[in-house]
């Protein structure tokens, strides 16, 4: 959300949304052809000391954080600023090292972003430090319990068996089966996620510097027919070779048990900066 407070934001007038910071020394010389949130002002640099705000003019009445929440209810003025904001920071990770902001980050005048850059630049600094050369990527994996099934009557003793007395059987008898055999296929791809979402990852740490966990998400919001099951991102050297070559061997191997293996980016290393350095 905005930094500054609520009554200096009603004040008409331009302020300065802030994307994120870089190091001076590493900016790019041109900017203005990347889109800003409010597309009638080029993106800028406020270059304080050894730090850079990638930034933008916006309307302060636009930004008002009273209104704000009404605004954030429109989803095409959402999707329009949520575009605009990512577009500019994914535009710079192939020149330069980002500490991304958060959407909505907002200064009432260049005077309020100069302090947020001078007062916090020993935290800016280290957050720069700590990705330098790095990118985020997001690995998500689903099961196919089909998939899953059919191969686990192959390597599960159990399965096997129960597969065949339901297949026998008829009637009552079937269905008993049947259900039996749905436990303990439910029971094994319970047993089955919880120790391949932990190789993935243990996998996936050895050749970055960092990753963590992040909440599963349903298939509504995922859209995949099939369940996640592991959602995790990871701080990359940003050439990614030893982690896109690691990600298909996971995949290989995983592959006939039903898994299939995802990964999006490279985005801005939003999870692996301190959230409060987003605003003053």
């Amino acid at each position: 959300m905005s930094s500054p407070g609520a009554a200096a934001l009603r004040r008409n007038g331009l302020g300065w949304y802030l994307y994120g910071v870089i190091a001076a020394s590493e900016a790019p010389v041109h900017l203005g052809a990347r889109g800003a949130v409010d597309p009638v002002h080029e993106v800028e640099l406020v270059t304080e000391g050894p730090l850079a705000g990638v930034a933008s003019r916006v309307s302060l009445q636009e930004f008002d954080e009273e209104t704000l929440p009404d605004r954030l209810g429109d989803a095409s003025w959402l999707e329009q600023k949520i575009r605009a904001h990512e577009q500019v920071l994914e535009g710079l990770l192939d020149e330069v090292s980002v500490v991304p902001c958060r959407f909505c980050t907002v200064y009432t005048s260049e005077a309020e972003l100069r302090r947020f850059l001078s007062e916090r630049g020993e935290a800016l600094g280290a957050a720069l430090d700590r990705v330098q050369g790095q990118v985020e990527v997001g690995v998500k994996a689903f099961i196919d319990r089909d998939r899953f099934a059919a191969g686990g009557a192959v390597r599960n003793d159990a399965i096997r068996e129960l597969e065949s007395r339901a297949s026998a059987a008829e009637g009552g008898r079937a269905y008993l089966e049947r259900r039996r055999l749905d436990q303990l296929i439910r029971s094994e791809l319970e047993r089955f996620t919880d120790e391949a979402a932990a190789e993935i990852h243990s996998r996936l740490l050895a050749v970055t510097d960092d990753g963590l966990l992040l909440p599963l998400q349903t298939r509504e919001v995922s859209g995949r027919d099939h369940e996640m099951f592991f959602n995790g991102a990871y701080l990359v050297n940003a050439d990614q070779s030893a982690f896109k070559e690691t990600l298909a061997v996971l995949a290989g191997d995983y592959r006939e048990t039903g898994v299939d293996l995802e990964a999006t980016g490279p985005w801005p290393p939003y999870n692996f900066v301190p959230a409060e350095l987003g605003a003053s």
